[in-house]
């Protein structure tokens, strides 16, 4: 069962109303939890358990809440409820630990909800999950200063949320696809296998982001360009790979990334541009298990945020200085490329005609 064609008019609605509540909830959790560490609300210690939390509860229940919205086919009730829970999590700044909580349940709340309905707008395309994806970066910068120099303010965002909340409601929801097709004994012996490299790939890219370091990340200005990067290599990562093909598009990609990232960290442009390749991967990743789990759309989009969680754990171990060595991030690159290369490969002769992907 194929989702009927979708017009042009409900694809830019739906990416716009939810490519913005994306930046204002993960803007509004950034500038919740900076706000914490800077008003001292919490001691290092708690300050640091805190973030933990948040992102064990962001990225780590998607799949569950995943789950939920599938079995009751409620994306934009899930994405209403995140951006409500997201809002309330700015009121209780007073008390960490309730702010913190609030944040990341409406943080996955969002996502699943919001990822599902992208999922369904460019069905079994990774055009519209990538520039959904893509915006949420903007919205971390923009809280992450906001949260450090004080200058948040509970009631606009507030607004802004309200905002996008009933714009949710306004607009045409697409079709969502819930049929689950049976899988041939075919389909089935390779599925474990692409999933399983497929989420290695990601969390392999989650680890590789947390360890690198950019010594020249303390001039603003830089910072901006740098999430200018992240986002066009999000948003535009689908729409060529769409175009000119997964395994070209998104394997090449990371293989050119490779000598900026591992070689040319520490020179802004070189890294800037190993960042935009490097993130070109992400809507194909999402959309390839999404396509072998049809009519799951929220608990795919869990799996991808779960594999990012356990990927980017390293990151807040004492042992994290061991993984941040050039040739270290050179050969995990190398191996998310391979299990990338593979895992399309395999989901090309498998799932789809093999033209479609090549």
């Amino acid at each position: 069962m194929e989702n009927k064609s979708i017009s042009l008019k409900t694809i830019s609605s739906n990416l716009l109303v939810y490519g913005l509540s994306h930046a204002a909830v993960d803007g509004v959790c950034a500038a919740v939890i900076f706000t914490v560490f800077r008003n001292q609300i919490a001691t290092t210690d708690l300050f640091i358990g805190l973030v933990v939390l948040y992102n064990a509860l962001a990225f780590g229940l998607e799949a569950l809440f995943g789950l939920f919205t599938d079995y009751f086919k409620s994306p934009r009730a899930a994405a209403f409820s995140g951006c409500i829970v997201t809002g309330l999590s700015a009121v209780f700044l007073p008390v960490p630990i309730v702010a913190v909580v609030l944040a990341g349940l409406g943080n996955a709340l969002f996502h699943v909800g919001g990822g599902s309905i992208s999922l369904n707008l460019t069905p079994k395309k990774a055009f519209a999950p990538g520039i959904f994806v893509a915006p949420g970066a903007i919205g971390i910068l923009l809280g992450t200063v906001l949260g450090r120099s004080g200058q948040f303010a509970v009631l606009p965002s507030i607004i802004i949320l309200t905002i996008l909340c009933v714009s949710m409601f306004v607009i045409n929801k697409p079709e969502m696809n819930y049929f689950r097709e049976n899988i041939s004994k075919q389909k089935s012996y390779y599925f474990e296998l692409i999933l399983l490299l497929l989420l290695l790939s990601i969390a392999i890219r989650a680890l590789v982001g947390s360890v690198l370091v950019f010594p020249w990340k303390v001039d603003m200005n830089l910072v901006v360009v740098l999430t200018g990067a992240v986002v066009l290599g999000k948003a535009l990562g689908g729409v060529l790979a769409d175009r000119f093909g997964w395994i070209k598009v998104a394997v090449g990609a990371l293989v050119l990334s490779i000598p900026f990232l591992v070689f040319g960290a520490r020179a802004p442009f070189s890294a800037i541009i190993g960042m935009f390749l490097f993130n070109i991967t992400m809507p194909v990743t999402l959309v390839a298990i999404s396509n072998i789990m049809p009519g799951r759309p929220g608990f795919t989009f869990g799996l991808t945020t779960l594999a990012l969680i356990i990927g980017a754990t390293p990151a807040f171990l004492p042992i994290k200085q061991m993984f941040g060595s050039d040739w270290f991030v050179f050969c995990i690159i190398i191996i998310s490329t391979l299990a990338l290369f593979l895992g399309l490969k395999k989901y090309a002769e498998n799932y789809e005609q093999k033209t479609a992907v090549d």
